[in-house]
């Protein structure tokens, strides 16, 4: 093919993107999505922060700002889809996803991989936020009833209820709990960050903390069908935070599944699930990005407790289930590599140990507070312990030299009929016949 119709091609190719962008940001269906799923348009967002963070340059600024204004243009129609923050949010997403679309076309080359991968992360991540609604109202049309009694049996267990605690926090510091709420909703953002830091250094290992964090979310789903749960935000309505019940009123507390309304996605948190991941793949990265993904990840702890929709048992067992997603996604490390084979064990049977005690042994965490209190020590330590192990054991894998093979500058030795190796001098070799 030559230079003129590769040229011809390429135009072509990006005439029909930007045409797919425009029809998709007139699409009613979509517009209803970006209004009501708040999902949808944080997965956008994040597409966004993987674009900048892939190219952050004035120019690619500009450019993203002239094509979220004229999307937006498209997709305002008057008083039933007005350019409030969702709508522009999801437009300035859609708006790099073809951008990104865009450049994997011009690329040249040794760049076009990146940006590719870039893209199809972008269009996987807005798969995936349209697909997971649709996912939890299956479950919750599988499971009616939540053990969420279970659950705050356990956290009132542990002599104090974390959940209440900072709900009366963020209603006492409205700033902190807006925060708080801001990154619960775009914990997609602060992953996808951290695979496109990796992904401009070292694509091999970008691949597999992506498909990681893919897997994560409709392997999570089906855990929730295990343990159906909503939150103390859900189980107590109106009266979350500020009228908990006493401990002495938990302890004796009949514990039954309740029906409750909402998605019975608590147990394990996936919020939490991902802040792990990303906090545990950022290491190697610049100390910058280190200190933006832990930022992230206190700030999850904080606001899936506070807002409600978690207990705080929720995310500890949600250490040993990242866990287990890390080991299962590490193709730097062999498979037959001994604490990768304990991560993935330790994880899927801490997980689900967790979920049996919870829901066959409640009472046994009344006997004294220091048998859920060492619980929580040990299941925390030894995750973040094998995590560790894990990432030493990766990186020997990496760095580990291959044996070059040794190429002689003339045959020091024949081989006889039986394959025994005699040696023979320099001088007998260049006399022979």
């Amino acid at each position: 093919m030559n230079a003129t119709s590769e040229r011809i091609i390429r135009i072509l190719l990006t005439a029909l993107l930007v045409a797919a962008a425009i029809f998709v940001a007139a699409t009613a269906y979509f517009l209803r999505l970006a209004k009501t799923e708040y999902t949808f348009f944080t997965t956008f967002v994040s597409v966004t922060v993987l674009h900048l963070r892939l190219r952050h340059t004035l120019s690619e600024l500009a450019l993203l700002a002239v094509s979220t204004a004229a999307l937006v243009a498209v997709a305002a129609r008057g008083d039933h889809f007005p350019p409030g923050a969702p709508l522009c949010l999801t437009c300035v997403g859609l708006a790099s996803l073809a951008t990104l679309a865009i450049r994997t076309v011009w690329s040249s080359n040794d760049r076009r991989a990146v940006i590719a991968w870039g893209f199809v992360a972008g269009l996987t991540m807005v798969c995936l936020g349209w697909v997971i609604p649709s996912m939890l109202t299956w479950v919750a049309k599988a499971n009616p009833k939540g053990f969420d009694l279970y659950l705050y049996s356990f956290d009132a267990s542990l002599r104090f209820q974390p959940s209440f605690l900072l709900g009366k926090a963020f209603l006492k510091w409205p700033l902190f709990g807006k925060v708080s709420n801001a990154v619960y909703m775009a914990i997609s953002s602060i992953y996808m960050f951290v695979f496109a830091d990796i992904l401009l250094r070292e694509l091999k290992k970008a691949k597999p903390i992506f498909l990681a964090f893919l897997v994560s979310g409709p392997l999570g789903i089906l855990f929730y069908n295990l343990f159906p749960a909503l939150g103390p935000g859900y189980l107590f309505g109106g009266n979350f935070p500020l009228h908990p019940l006493s401990a002495s009123a938990i302890q004796h507390l009949r514990l039954e599944p309740v029906r409750l309304f909402g998605f019975p996605n608590a147990m394990p948190s996936l919020h939490m699930t991902w802040a792990l991941l990303a906090w545990w793949c950022s290491r190697g990265a610049p100390r910058w990005v280190r200190a933006v993904t832990l930022v992230f990840l206190i700030f999850t702890v904080l606001s899936t407790l506070g807002t409600g929709e978690h207990y705080l048992v929720d995310l500890v067992v949600a250490m040993p289930f990242s866990l287990m997603i890390l080991a299962s996604f590490s193709f730097l490390s062999a498979w037959g590599d001994a604490w990768r084979i304990r991560a993935i064990v330790f994880g899927f049977a801490a997980t689900v140990l967790w979920m049996t005690l919870l829901r066959f042994q409640p009472h046994l965490f009344w006997i004294s507070p220091l048998i859920p209190w060492t619980l929580i020590t040990l299941t925390v330590a030894a995750a973040l312990l094998l995590e560790s192990q894990l990432a030493i054991s990766s990186a020997r894998t990496v760095t580990s030299p291959t044996r070059p093979k040794v190429q002689e500058e003339g045959p020091a030795e024949v081989l006889r009929a039986d394959a025994r190796p005699t040696r023979i001098s320099a001088r007998q070799w260049a006399q022979k016949p």
